[in-house]
C-alpha cells in the first residue's frame, strides 16, 4: 500500500496562525484608513473662513481634546460671555425646543466647537430679543463629528416642527440643502454646511456659506480675529470677538435676551 504524503501538523497551525495574523493586519490597516478619512475629510473650514468680515459679534466655546461639549464648559462661557446662569432645567427647556431627545439625537454627533453669530443688525426698539430676528442675521453653528447622525437629528427636528404645524419648505444652494420655516426665530432655516449643523433666521445667510472658504474678505482674514482665535486656544471655556461698535454691545444683550427666552434662565 502506498500511504498519502500529509502536512504535518504544526505546518497546518502555523499556516492559520499567518493567514489570522494577516487579516488582523488588514483589518488594522483599514480601521487607520477609515479614522484617517474621518477625521481629516469630516473636518471642514471654520465657521470664520465662511462668514464675512462684517461680523459684530462672534461668540465661542473653545473646543475641548475630546471634540464633545462639556456642560460645565457650556455653562462657564454663558457665564463669562452673557452674564447668565443655566438653570436646572435648562437641558430640558433646550430638548423641548428642537423637539429632540439630547442624549439619542444630539450627543452621538454633536462637536465641541459651538458658536454664536450675529451680523448687520441694527436695534431698534427695547425689545431687543425680537430686534434680533427682525433687523439682524443670527447664526448658530454646531460642529458635526457625525454627518450621517446629524443628518438624521435633522430629519427629526423637521418632522416634529411639521407636525407642530410649520410648513418647511427646502432650497438647493449647490449639493447643500437648506430647510426653511415660516416663524420668525433664529432657528428658521437650518442646514448641513462643511461639517457644522447652521440655524440662522434668514435662509440667505445660509446659502452664502454654501459659497465655501475661498471667498475675499472672510472673518478670518482680519488681524483683530486671528488675534481673537489665538486666544480661544488658551481659554477654559468661551471667548467673544466684537467688531467694537455700538451695535456689537446691543448684539451682546440681544443674544441673552434670546437665549433667557429658550433655557429659562435670568
Amino acid at each position: 500500500m502506498i500511504n498519502s504524503p500529509t502536512v504535518p501538523r504544526e505546518r497546518g497551525l502555523g499556516y492559520a496562525f499567518v493567514g489570522g495574523l494577516a487579516i488582523t493586519l488588514i483589518a488594522v490597516l483599514l480601521g487607520a484608513i477609515f479614522l484617517y478619512w474621518f477625521v481629516t475629510v469630516q473636518r471642514g473650514p471654520a465657521p470664520a473662513d465662511l462668514l464675512p468680515a462684517d461680523v459684530q459679534l462672534y461668540a465661542s466655546l473653545s473646543p475641548t481634546l475630546s471634540d464633545v461639549p462639556e456642560q460645565p464648559r457650556i455653562e462657564r462661557a454663558l457665564s463669562e460671555i452673557f452674564g447668565m446662569t443655566l438653570p436646572s432645567d435648562a437641558a430640558a427647556n433646550v430638548a423641548a425646543l428642537l423637539g429632540v431627545d439630547l442624549d439619542r439625537d444630539v450627543v452621538t454627533w454633536i462637536g465641541s466647537d459651538i458658536a454664536i453669530v450675529v451680523r448687520d443688525f441694527t436695534p431698534v426698539t427695547r425689545d431687543v430679543a425680537t430686534d434680533l430676528v427682525t433687523n439682524g442675521e443670527v447664526l448658530i453653528f454646531l460642529a458635526s463629528r457625525n454627518d450621517p447622525q446629524a443628518r438624521l437629528f435633522l430629519e427629526k427636528h423637521l418632522t416634529v416642527r411639521r407636525n407642530r404645524g410649520e410648513t418647511i419648505t427646502e432650497q438647493q444652494a449647490g449639493n447643500t440643502t437648506i430647510f426653511i420655516g415660516e416663524i420668525a426665530h433664529p432657528l428658521r432655516a437650518v442646514g448641513l454646511i462643511e461639517h457644522y449643523v447652521v440655524f440662522s433666521n434668514r435662509p440667505e445667510a445660509l446659502i452664502n456659506l454654501t459659497n465655501g472658504a475661498n471667498q475675499p474678505d472672510r472673518l478670518a482674514d482680519l488681524t483683530a480675529f486671528q488675534q481673537f482665535r489665538e486666544t480661544i486656544a488658551v481659554v477654559r471655556s468661551g471667548a467673544l470677538y466684537t467688531d467694537a461698535s455700538p451695535s456689537a454691545e446691543a448684539a451682546r444683550a440681544a443674544v441673552r435676551a434670546w437665549l433667557v427666552k429658550i433655557l429659562g434662565t435670568k
